[in-house]
């Protein structure tokens, strides 16, 4: 591809990602450039989003199952390839989303449970090559613990990156609405929305439920949003984005994913399911910090009137 060629095709790249900063290195550099590439690719093809979506969770699910295999070299390495291509998948129905401005609530909802599709596959799959090792409880217990710290994690990651993408002015449509809201608007006609909503629901009250800033907080920074917009984005940028990047570097999908595959073709994704469950002392740490690093924005607006002021509320 020539150089006025290459530069002519990733002319709109920007467009297709929500910010560089809440963006990880992992996806900057090889996960959004590829999900562009078949982002534009696919939607030529006439797929749509959602069916980037489909086809991605099915591949990823096929891969997943591949690691109950890790005493085959060949086939945990297809199953790895497998599960990167499927989050390249992942990246790229968003882009393409954004880039023909045809995303959807339901195709947000749709990208999270086939993502956790993926996910259960890989530590069903994985897990079950231990099943002689630590037997059927053992399989269990260890799956369902797991299973549990990484939805726990990817939950409040995402939580924060709505945060910082609504305070900094970007996007506030990665924010969830209130469970209020959910309940009185959801469309739950048909197979699939009646089988995302409870699953929607479950994961907008544990992310009320764990999220380490309190609503009083939350309010304040809305009045100071709306009372100076562009001064209180340069503060909630300089306090939040490298906190954004440790969230990431715990909690962030990339880092679980790669996790399961490496420990994968090792042959032990037991050590990296194990570890899992003990990275939430690690989670708890990041969660002190990100209060302490709420209780400087705060210190530094405290001279604000927003006595009067009328702060965004989410529906």
């Amino acid at each position: 591809m020539s150089a006025p060629l290459f530069t002519s095709f990733f002319a709109d790249y920007d467009r297709s990602i929500k910010n560089r900063i809440v963006e990880e290195g992992y996806d900057l550099y090889f996960s959004r450039p590829l999900g562009f590439i078949f982002a534009k690719w696919l939607s030529a093809l006439k797929l749509s989003p959602t069916n980037i979506s489909v086809v991605g969770m099915l591949i990823g699910v096929s891969g997943g199952v591949m690691l109950s295999q890790q005493n085959v070299l060949f086939y945990t390495a297809l199953g790895g390839l497998l599960v990167t291509f499927a989050g390249i998948l992942d990246s790229s129905d968003g882009q393409a989303a954004r880039l023909y401005n045809t995303h959807t609530e339901m195709g947000r909802y749709l990208d999270m449970f086939n993502d956790m599709l993926v996910f259960i596959a890989c530590y069903a799959g994985g897990l079950y090559y231990f099943v002689d090792t630590y037997t059927w409880y053992g399989f269990w217990g260890l799956g369902l613990l797991s299973g549990y710290m990484h939805s726990l994690k990817s939950n409040i990651y995402e939580y924060y990156k709505g945060e910082f993408l609504h305070f900094s002015l970007t996007d506030s449509k990665n924010r969830n609405y209130s469970l209020e809201y959910i309940r009185e608007n959801f469309d739950r006609t048909g197979l699939i929305r009646s089988i995302t909503y409870p699953i929607l629901i479950d994961y907008v009250r544990r992310q009320n439920q764990n999220k380490f800033r309190v609503d009083a907080t939350t309010a304040l920074f809305e009045k100071a949003r709306a009372y100076k917009p562009e001064e209180f984005k340069d503060i909630y940028i300089q306090e939040s984005r490298k906190l954004l990047a440790l969230w990431a570097w715990v909690c962030g999908s990339n880092v679980m994913r790669n996790g399961l595959i490496i420990s994968s073709l090792f042959g032990r994704m037991d050590i990296y399911v194990i570890a899992n469950i003990f990275s939430y002392f690690l989670f708890l740490g990041v969660g002190k910090l990100q209060q302490r690093v709420d209780r400087r924005i705060e210190e530094r607006i405290k001279d604000w009137d927003l006595a009067d002021v009328v702060g965004f509320k989410q529906p």
